[in-house]
């Protein structure tokens, strides 16, 4: 039996599921995601509890590096969670697609 909030997921990703899958809300939450751990390696190089890091990291031209590197990365989470949840949303659709074609 499908629930009133299935039934509506349902019909709204049966509308949506032929749409090209780049929406904003996940991508920026992958991109949170993906800048608050590059914020996070930033404090951690700048707390120095790893000397031989610290080194590296204040040698010339790194700091240019390490921002693109993080701003890349982040760029990656985005991309990968959108992609997971239109994935996810895509299963779900399809197992209670069964569940109706099974009554």
């Amino acid at each position: 039996m499908i629930s009133l909030d299935e039934e509506k997921f349902y019909q709204q990703w049966e509308k949506e599921r032929l749409q090209p899958h780049y929406k904003r809300r996940p991508f920026l939450r992958g991109l949170s995601v993906g800048l608050s751990l590059g914020v996070l390696v930033m404090i951690i190089s700048e707390l120095g509890w790893y000397e031989r890091a610290n080194m590296e990291a204040n040698s010339w031209g790194n700091e240019l590096w390490i921002i693109i590197a993080i701003i890349a990365i982040s760029i990656g989470f985005g991309w990968l969670y959108q992609q997971f949840t239109s994935e996810m949303n895509e299963q779900r659709f399809q197992e209670l697609k069964h569940i109706k074609n099974k009554k």
